[in-house]
């Protein structure tokens, strides 16, 4: 005969749980004497009581049970809540530029926050094993890790945030709450020692470190130093057309055809925040007496074009508008071409026509518009637009647009308070200072001054001014008479 004990009740460990031995084999972990009682029905030993001899407990006795239970729930469940908080964060994050990003860069971060979340999942499964008896080897392995991916995204998106510290941001909340947690979850595994449980601590270290930094440094490559290697080629122009006369009712008019095009002619897609063109009448007055030094200093003072024989002309806007809608886009090798059309009276007093365009464009491949760009209001019609226009000067005339742009790295979206764009589209009688501009900004309505503009060249926004066209009007006038027969 064998004096080994049938039964071996170990001591608990800092758990509570305690390990038992079966005729010389472990058994398994019980919480409490009555998990003890099960796991002894289970092993065939139903008649053998706990107070028995054959049942020998090692340092402390069939009293001491220290599992807290209520305690051990709740951890499990702030855990799991946690987990799945940061696994939703991480996948919503990171599948807008892992599926849409026209980086490479950006969808390689897109795609490690989404493995990260992923990763967060499997943790959230495993928690209650982790709390529990652990019988799955790898479930403190899987906890470490999803734990230190909250860790490290929410101390990223903290460190995007302290950027700018705009505390309207929306998710702002959600970031500190589950840093507090990941820092709370971090404690937890220190206080238990789980990295001992780790099969090879040293590679699980080193694999970490290695994606957390190609993270890093995908995120800095693209919202730092990402260079803007192809630049936005798009062009527009106006052609005036031959002339034709329309006889009316009031007199003859000069119908005067002009032809404008937009064409992007470069590799790197954009948005249109606006385009326009101007036709303008010019009449030009000859001096009497060569210009006097101060007469010409005082033209150019006034951005006027100095003659020497010449008064500056006179200008009259006889044509205006838009040639794309503003939020628009056109894409590499696309080109427009739209006509119009411009009715003159054959009597008009003008010497020359003058024809000018500009559009304004953001790279698509910086920054998105969502919802297009809305016309917000009219400067002449205050009911139902903004009264003034702080910044830029907008003139007497405008029309005014707004729309949600976003970044090209969903990282910074998420990370700042929402930004519109805010173009304008200014008008003036004589022409010349008309002119087409857009800014990013904080939401604040349009009633309200605010100077928080951001740069341009964080979104790619882009002025250009096209091609434009001169033709003297009473050639043009005279054609279209001989054309008629006249």
């Amino acid at each position: 005969m064998t004096d080994e004990p049938i039964v071996v009740v170990h001591p608990p460990d800092r758990r509570g749980l305690r390990e038992v031995w079966v005729r010389g084999e472990p058994a398994g972990k019980v919480w409490t004497a009555h998990e003890l009682r099960d796991l002894l029905d289970r092993s065939g030993l139903a008649e053998l009581e706990l107070d028995d001899q054959a049942v020998v407990w090692r340092r402390v006795g069939p009293d001491v049970w220290p599992d807290r239970a209520a305690t051990r729930y709740a951890t499990g469940a702030v855990l799991v809540a946690g987990l799945l908080g940061c696994m939703v964060l991480l996948i919503s994050v990171g599948q807008v530029d892992a599926i849409g990003s026209p980086y490479f860069a950006n969808r390689m971060t897109g795609f490690l926050l989404m493995a990260g979340g992923v990763v967060q999942g499997v943790a959230a499964i495993a928690a209650p094993d982790f709390v529990g008896k652990r019988q799955w080897p790898y479930s403190g392995v899987v906890i470490i890790a999803g734990v230190l991916i909250a860790l490290a995204g929410n101390g990223l998106f903290l460190a995007m945030w302290a950027g700018e510290r705009e505390y309207g941001t929306p998710l702002f909340p959600v970031f500190v709450a589950l840093f507090v947690w990941s820092l709370w979850a971090l404690w937890i595994l220190f206080r238990e020692k789980t990295w001992r449980t780790v099969p090879h601590p040293k590679s699980f270290a080193i694999g970490f470190m290695i994606t957390t930094a190609l993270t890093a440094a995908n995120l800095v490559k693209s919202s730092w130093y990402e260079p803007s290697v192809a630049p936005v080629s798009v062009q527009s122009s106006a052609k005036f057309g031959k002339a034709t006369l329309k006889a009316t009712p009031e007199g003859d008019f000069v119908y005067v055809p002009v032809t404008l095009r937009v064409k992007n002619s470069g590799k790197v897609p954009a948005y249109i925040l606006g385009s326009a063109f101007w036709v303008v009448g010019r009449q030009f007055a000859a001096t009497a007496a060569d210009r006097t030094e101060q007469a010409w200093k005082r033209d150019l003072e006034a951005g006027k074009d100095v003659d020497l024989y010449a008064k500056p002309p006179d200008s009259t806007m006889v044509s205006t508008g838009e040639i794309l809608g503003a939020g628009s886009y056109v894409n590499p090798g696309t080109e427009f071409v739209v006509q119009k059309l411009v009715l003159l009276p054959q009597s008009a007093e003008f010497d020359a026509l003058t024809a000018e365009t500009k559009i304004l464009t953001l790279r698509k491949d910086k920054a998105t518009l969502p919802s297009s760009l809305k016309p917000h209001g009219f400067s002449w019609n205050p009911a139902g637009g903004p009264p003034k226009c702080s910044w830029p000067q907008c003139g007497d005339e405008f029309v005014y647009y707004v729309g949600y742009v976003e970044h090209s790295n969903n990282i910074v979206n998420v990370t700042r308070e929402p930004r519109y764009l805010n173009s304008w589209w200014r008008m003036y009688a004589g022409g010349g200072n008309s002119e087409i501009s857009a800014g990013v900004r904080p939401y604040h309505p349009a009633r309200e001054e605010s100077a928080d503009w951001e740069s341009d060249d964080i979104y790619g926004i882009e002025k250009i001014k096209g091609g434009g066209d001169l033709v003297p009007f009473q050639p043009l006038v005279a054609g279209a008479l001989k054309d008629a027969g006249k």
